[in-house]
């Protein structure tokens, strides 16, 4: 259906190809595979007897090692360090586009069922964008799978606080019912958000020069973006309807599972959201605007992460700053 984008994403993955050949991809942890007929894990080895677990769900529109990218600045690698018992979800690339939100939720839930039956007790959520909104959704109806609820950059309230990229979704037309190419993902966005996606990226890269692990960072990040991922259409559609058109698990009204997803049920759980007061593509309101009383952690755009959306996962002062707070605040200090 998008022969054009199809093409685009085959000639991006071959940029980072040679970005990665050059030296610039990720330098990732050691991992086990853990294979199951409804969802894909990576399991880390823990540093420590009997630890927490937790469950790291990214964006189902890019490769999920961006929490893995360097060892300097890996989420993973900290939580690892921290005593952690880390399993990170993998998304399909769906050839097929049968996966849509409730299949999604469904194997999301799976997955952490697994861990808590594994390790005796809940997982700790962690998701990232749209990850932490599916994270949330999950968190919503499987309360008793998830002890505590982290969202890094993550939209529960759209609508009014939908952000640059509301006009786009709701002009969009109705996708496919197969995968959708992330050139073409990659195409809204700079529409929406150029500041974001273009200038503040060419920007980063000339006040990286001069810092050679600014730029390190930021050629990882450059790779990983090139990394083209194709989700399936009726996701796609399900999250422009369901969630950013109808605000649906905002309004308590999103029904999934046989269940009804709602929004409010969140308040029954510990929850810690990253926010950037500055951004357009996931403005702060869209994250806190659905939740009460969770702890906060402000994020401030910085150098060497090439696009500040993913910086709380990459960045340097993030990891000073953000991380070993929001750590000791997981483990309930």
């Amino acid at each position: 259906m998008f022969p054009i984008f199809s093409i685009s994403d085959a000639y991006r993955r071959s940029l980072g190809g040679l970005l990665e050949n050059a030296g610039c991809g990720p330098h990732e942890a050691a991992w086990d595979r853990l294979e199951h007929p409804d969802f894909r894990l990576r399991r880390y080895a823990p540093l420590a007897a009997d630890p927490l677990p937790v469950l790291i769900v990214p964006a189902p529109i890019k490769r999920a090692y961006i929490f893995d990218l360097l060892p300097g600045v890996s989420v993973v690698r900290r939580l690892i360090q921290a005593g952690f018992a880390v399993y990170l979800y993998e998304w399909p690339e769906d050839q097929d586009g049968k996966s849509d939100l409730e299949s999604s939720i469904s194997s999301l839930s799976l997955a952490a069922e697994m861990i808590a039956t594994e390790h005796r007790g809940p997982s700790i959520l962690i998701g990232h964008s749209l990850g932490g909104t599916l994270a949330a959704v999950t968190a919503s109806i499987e309360p008793h799978l998830v002890s505590k609820l982290v969202l890094v950059e993550a939209p529960l309230k759209f609508g009014e606080q939908t952000g640059a990229l509301g006009p786009l979704v709701l002009s969009s037309p109705t996708v496919p019912p197969c995968s959708v190419p992330g050139s073409l993902l990659d195409v809204a966005s700079v529409v929406a958000a150029p500041e974001e996606f273009v200038i503040g990226r060419y920007s980063d890269s000339c006040t990286s020069i001069l810092d050679p692990e600014a730029l390190a960072i930021h050629l990882a990040v450059i790779r990983w973006s090139l990394d083209e991922f194709a989700p399936s259409g009726p996701l796609i559609q399900d999250v422009i309807e369901l969630l950013y058109r109808e605000d649906r698990f905002a309004r308590n009204d999103l029904h999934v599972l046989g269940r009804v997803a709602r929004s409010d049920l969140l308040g029954k759980l510990p929850i810690a959201a990253i926010v950037d007061h500055a951004s357009r593509v996931v403005p702060s309101s869209s994250v806190l605007g659905a939740l009460k009383d969770p702890s906060i952690f402000p994020y401030e755009p910085e150098v060497g992460v090439a696009l500040q959306h993913v910086g709380p996962l990459v960045g340097r002062q993030a990891h000073r700053e953000i991380w070993p707070k929001l750590i000791d605040w997981m483990r309930g200090r």
